[in-house]
């Protein structure tokens, strides 16, 4: 019977290279400060054509750690913002040497410290399901955690609290209405809502706005409706929505009802999704960059690994921005 393949060793690589399986793994960690350029450079060939992959087992075993990036994700509606993010994420922790595999949270932030303990990652991006008590943990086991809220500068607001700013200044724009902050209404958490609806909150507050109603909105048309049916009409609708698929449960229920958009109701969404773009009318909408939030984090990474940046990668950019349509 004829011998199964087996992936290339570092020894394979070595031998290749000519050098010993110490430069080899000295370079292809990192460690190459000490080793003349010519030397790099054949040991990184040799270790392309053999297609060599550092074993996480060793470097677990050398490290205590493994070289696994954990991305945390609240058990939350994963749209299409979020997974671009994560395939971003993964092709930028590459340049780190590093890999990333995705959990989903539970309700429990402890135990699922717990879990990620066990797992002895390299590094944790938590999408906003660990507590601060979890997080210290991590931090006691040598595991950082990004990005780091204490970053930000004191009473700087986050990203949700800025969406909903902007919704409302766009809502606003021709003149006050009564805003409305719909929500997404589904089974899981919905860990970004109540930092959205007390960004809306604070924007109301700040011109001297009425509070907020805040409404789950379903994405089917009859219920949609029927939350609609409920709302005063004192003044003009402003709705606010969690994303631009409740935005467009709004847009269908208020088609249904007869009322013009956006003169009795104007809706503001966010993702920038391209169905949203496709609605008459088209769907005004937060665009969020999730690149350059993405890039925040791998430069927040980096800085807790002690390593550099990725080449080829910028500064992070500006997450927010609105795109303009015809529901404001």
């Amino acid at each position: 019977m004829k011998n199964s393949p087996r992936p290339a060793t570092a020894a394979d690589v070595a031998a290749r290279a000519g050098v010993s399986r110490a430069t080899v793994s000295h370079i292809l960690n990192g460690r190459e400060g000490r080793f003349p350029e010519e030397t790099r450079l054949r040991v990184r060939a040799a270790a392309e054509e053999l297609d060599y992959r550092p074993s996480p087992a060793g470097r677990s075993l050398v490290t205590g750690r493994s070289d696994t990036i954990v991305v945390v994700m609240p058990e939350t509606t994963v749209g299409q913002n979020l997974q671009n993010a994560l395939e971003y994420l993964g092709d930028n922790a590459m340049g780190l040497g590093s890999n990333v595999v995705l959990r989903f949270a539970g309700s429990d932030p402890q135990k699922t410290a717990d879990a990620l303990v066990k797992l002895r990652p390299l590094a944790v991006v938590d999408f906003g399901s660990l507590d601060l008590p979890a997080r210290d943990r991590l931090a006691a086991q040598g595991v950082p955690v990004v990005p780091d809220p204490g970053a930000r500068p004191r009473r700087s607001p986050g990203p949700h609290e800025e969406i909903g700013e902007l919704q409302v200044t766009e809502l606003t724009r021709s003149g006050d209405r009564q805003i409305v902050y719909a929500s997404i209404s589904d089974r899981r958490t919905d860990p970004y809502g109540p930092g959205r609806y007390a960004g809306v909150s604070a924007a109301c507050e700040r011109r001297g706005l009425a509070a907020p109603l805040s409404v789950p909105v379903p994405t089917v048309l009859e219920p949609a409706v029927a939350v609609l049916r409920e709302l005063p009409r004192q003044a003009p609708l402003g709705v606010a929505a969690y994303n631009d698929e409740v935005a467009l449960a709004v847009l269908a229920a208020a088609a249904h009802l007869g009322w013009a958009v956006p003169g009795d109701l104007a809706v503001v969404g966010v993702d920038a999704t391209d169905v949203g773009q496709l609605w008459t009318p088209r769907l005004t909408t937060i665009e969020v960059d999730m690149h350059a939030f993405v890039d925040t984090v791998v430069d927040e990474l980096a800085i807790a690994l002690g390593q550099k940046r990725p080449a080829g990668r910028g500064a992070g950019g500006r997450m927010l921005r609105v795109v303009a349509g015809a529901t404001t």
